[in-house]
């Protein structure tokens, strides 16, 4: 089995307006979604703190056999993140929404480093506390390094970043797939840009990949949609190397957790 590591972003997502707390945050939606595919030994690493909300994320984290001896329970509050529907389901967050605890002071200890070393995948994401951490033990490594850069819009400051990416993923607009098509071309990894309902694109050596996204009868909440599809297409990618059966994988994950409240 294929061995796959998530860090270090675990959280509960609160739904105020439901009166609904649901374990997530990216790197503990991605270990699910790779667990599911049951293809794959998956590993969570990072900090949570010592509170009712991180027994939601270790009761999750046990319910779809992930491994969590790296998940630190450190003293303090794991981190929250407060979630606003609209009608449509799709999810927005107000400016007090995020509490980071004890997830936004996780450093990697030397043993941490080496540990990393043992997977044939490491996923993170751009904001990670430890990102440029894990991108220097990359560059010496021959894991792949799966990266979220969220919904940010490229800039030329990820750079110094991309040589050390393999997959990369990026919540896009239309207007950031040139700029990605063009990395491509000059960097190693693959460029997935996903769009919600406009499906998601992929670029390799400058060649484009297109995968419609799959039809849902009704889009519940759009929480965790882009961590499903990363997760499988992180396992199918990893067994197959083949770009369109890792995108068909994703895009139907992400429509499975479309039809439910949480990221998981």
């Amino acid at each position: 089995m294929k061995k796959i590591l998530a860090l270090t972003f675990c959280c509960v997502d609160i739904f105020p307006e439901k009166g609904i707390i649901t374990a997530g945050g990216n790197s503990l939606n991605l270990a699910a979604a790779c667990s599911k595919t049951k293809k794959a030994d998956v590993y969570l690493m990072g900090n949570i703190g010592t509170d009712i909300y991180a027994e939601k994320i270790k009761e999750k984290a046990d319910e779809f056999n992930i491994n969590r001896e790296r998940l630190y329970e450190v003293e303090g509050n794991t981190a929250s993140n407060k979630l606003y529907l609209t009608e449509d389901g799709d999810r927005y967050e107000r400016d007090d929404s995020w509490n980071g605890g004890v997830y936004d002071v996780y450093k990697l200890s030397p043993d941490d480093e080496a540990f990393l070393k043992e997977f044939d995948v490491v996923a993170t994401t751009a904001w990670d506390p430890a990102f440029k951490h894990i991108i220097n033990i990359k560059r010496n490594s021959e894991f792949l390094l799966a990266v979220d850069f969220s919904d940010h819009t490229p800039n030329n400051k990820w750079r110094e970043f991309l040589s050390a990416v393999d997959l990369f993923f990026l919540s896009a607009k239309t207007e950031s797939l040139p700029l990605l098509k063009k990395w491509s071309a000059e960097y190693p990894a693959v460029f997935i840009a996903t769009m919600g309902e406009n499906g998601s694109f992929a670029y390799k050596n400058g060649e484009e990949y297109f995968q419609e996204a799959k039809k849902v009868e009704k889009v519940v909440d759009t929480t965790g949609c882009g961590d499903s599809y990363q997760g499988a297409f992180i396992v199918d990618f990893l067994l197959h190397n083949d770009i369109r059966s890792a995108m068909k994988a994703g895009a139907q994950a992400a429509a499975i957790t479309l039809s439910f409240v949480g990221g998981l």
